[in-house]
């Protein structure tokens, strides 16, 4: 079994391609989130996808034929065109936050002073990260050109957590020093 991360496939986003770089189309978007599903999703993975997931209800059909389990964290635009009800259809949870392990998982991100020694992993940003370490951005926009894949693993988010926490811990130390 696995574990995938990743947010903001925006499938059906009509203007999604003066948004990203790497799409010159709605179409051509569509194609990209389904093509990497089926090459990194099996029947025993599981998809943690953190909002912002469809446009429109003409690919929630072919979404729901998907293997994997599909575990949604509601993002902004997850009621534009469908509702609750169809997501119950295409997910086998449906969340507005989650916490999973030592990470809290939303679709924006959480104010630092709710984080309670967790880290936050995020979308909606897209390709703007915050400068924190206490937090993982796994916007579609910010794997796929970097990775050449929409998804991340529970293994990388881990490791970015530990390094993460380590590198706010060391400047934590840095500041105190310099401040004596």
């Amino acid at each position: 079994m696995s574990v995938l991360f990743t947010s903001d496939p925006h499938i059906g986003h009509v203007n999604i391609a003066s948004f990203r770089s790497y799409v010159d189309s709605k179409e051509e978007n569509n194609e990209l989130f389904f093509d990497q599903w089926n090459k990194h999703v099996n029947k025993r993975t599981i998809v943690y996808l953190l909002g912002d997931v469809m446009f429109d209800r003409q690919h929630m059909s072919r979404f729901m034929a998907l293997p994997g389990k599909k575990i949604l964290v509601k993002g902004n635009h997850d009621n534009h065109k469908l509702k609750t009800a169809d997501h119950f259809l295409m997910f086998d949870e449906i969340h507005g936050m989650l916490k999973y392990k030592k990470f809290w998982l939303t679709h924006a991100p959480i104010h630092m002073d709710e984080l309670r020694e967790c880290v936050n992993i995020h979308g909606h940003t897209h390709n703007h990260s915050i400068d924190d370490k206490r937090y993982i951005n796994v916007c579609q926009d910010v794997l796929y050109p970097k990775t050449g894949s929409i998804f991340t693993t529970l293994e990388k988010l881990k490791k970015q957590r530990d390094e993460n926490i380590t590198n706010h811990i060391q400047h934590s130390e840095r500041s105190l020093t310099k401040a004596k």
